[in-house]
């Protein structure tokens, strides 16, 4: 474990460029909003298999890691600065639940295919890709059959039916759909089922 790389990728979290944000209500409030979706719309089967694509600071993957329940996590960035900072970051915390993390472009990835009971793709993920359906379908082509994708996106560009017509042509379902605009924001959750009948608009 290196500590003092933990030292520095920590200690960047909360410079003055961004530790004022990291403190702020606004980002706790997002924090909370993203996993109070989650743990309202994603039961866990026991030995399930989770996957989150875009690992940023970590601190989703850490959640995720320890609402396992006998199963497995997989976590995919394309950033080996973010990949390093989680892996080292479970070595620290002594995390005993089994992640595995792939520093690699997810549209590049093949073998996954079928693989996960729930993916997840939270935050800027899509937006800094700039692959709109393109990394969605990569999300969905992961999912097994009944499987369910957690999708939020905080992007005041996206449409609220752009997801409910991505579902029209896809194998997936619209079971869930929040629009949060607390603070200011605009910030929409949305739960896929891979497998069901596409619901309209």
């Amino acid at each position: 474990m290196d500590r003092d790389f933990l030292l520095k990728t920590y200690g960047r979290c909360y410079d003055a460029e961004a530790g004022p944000w990291n403190l702020s209500l606004q980002n706790k409030y997002l924090e909370f909003a993203i996993t109070r979706f989650f743990e309202e719309n994603f039961p866990i089967p026991r030995v399930a298999a989770l996957c989150n694509i875009g690992i940023g600071a970590g601190y989703w993957d850490r959640y995720l890691s320890y609402r396992l329940d006998g199963g497995t996590l997989t976590s995919i960035d394309i950033q080996e600065i973010c990949c390093r900072q989680l892996e080292e970051c479970l070595a620290n915390e002594r995390n005993p639940n089994p992640v595995r993390v792939i520093c690699s472009d997810v549209m590049l990835l093949d073998g996954l295919a079928d693989s996960f009971d729930i993916v997840t793709m939270v935050g800027s993920a899509r937006m800094e890709s700039g692959l709109r359906e393109d990394i969605l379908d990569k999300a969905v082509s992961f999912l097994k059959s009944g499987g369910s994708l957690y999708y939020q996106t905080l992007d005041r560009e996206e449409a609220e039916g752009w997801v409910r017509d991505f579902c029209q042509t896809r194998p997936v379902s619209a079971e869930a759909y929040l629009l949060d605009t607390a603070y200011g924001f605009k910030a929409q959750y949305w739960k896929l089922t891979k497998g069901g009948a596409c619901v309209g608009k």
